[in-house]
């Protein structure tokens, strides 16, 4: 994303990166100085279905990747670049990503939304139970029933189940 607008992201000879997750480990300097300026005058607010951070036991290579197909060295290596990326987007940009809430939802692209866009994370499932105002229909329901394509152990960490059911919880005891 940050360089299909615009910045560079380049390796300690000053080269572009090539695209993909595995060319981060390179990563050596970040350059947005030919983003256009207009995207900062902009306010990104950005539904996150997840509050997975970049790096880490939780982080995007590590509950992601399997579903992808990586094998467990692939996730390491992957893991080790968003490291680097999130120290190198911290060196440059000024902002600590690495640990962020739902920095690691789309493989890191939350963790480019904030760094490169000013962007928010919010939960997408909060957006759209204030948007449909789901608590004014659940307020004197007796029973609440909700899904999800798959329930997994990714669900935990703020899909769309998760959400109605705290609401949910939280109705019961007002």
């Amino acid at each position: 994303m940050a360089q299909a607008l615009g910045a560079k992201l380049l390796d300690k000879e000053g080269k572009e990166l090539p695209a993909g997750g595995r060319a981060l480990a390179s990563l050596c300097k970040i350059d947005v100085s030919e983003m256009d300026r207009r995207l900062l005058e902009a306010k990104f607010e950005v539904a996150c279905d997840v509050d997975n951070p970049l790096t880490g036991k939780r982080g995007a290579s590590a509950i992601f990747g399997p579903q992808k197909g990586a094998t467990p060295e692939m996730i390491a290596e992957l893991d080790k670049a968003l490291s680097n990326y999130g120290q190198v987007i911290e060196k440059y940009i000024k902002v600590n990503v690495e640990h962020l809430p739902g920095a690691g939802a789309a493989g890191g692209l939350g963790a480019g939304i904030v760094a490169f866009l000013q962007g928010s994370l919010k939960s997408g499932i909060d957006i759209v139970m204030e948007a449909v105002d789901l608590e004014s229909h659940v307020k004197d329901a007796d029973l609440v029933i909700t899904g999800e394509g798959r329930i997994d152990s990714q669900t935990i960490y703020g899909k769309t189940p998760i959400g109605v059911a705290k609401l949910a919880k939280n109705m019961m005891y007002q």
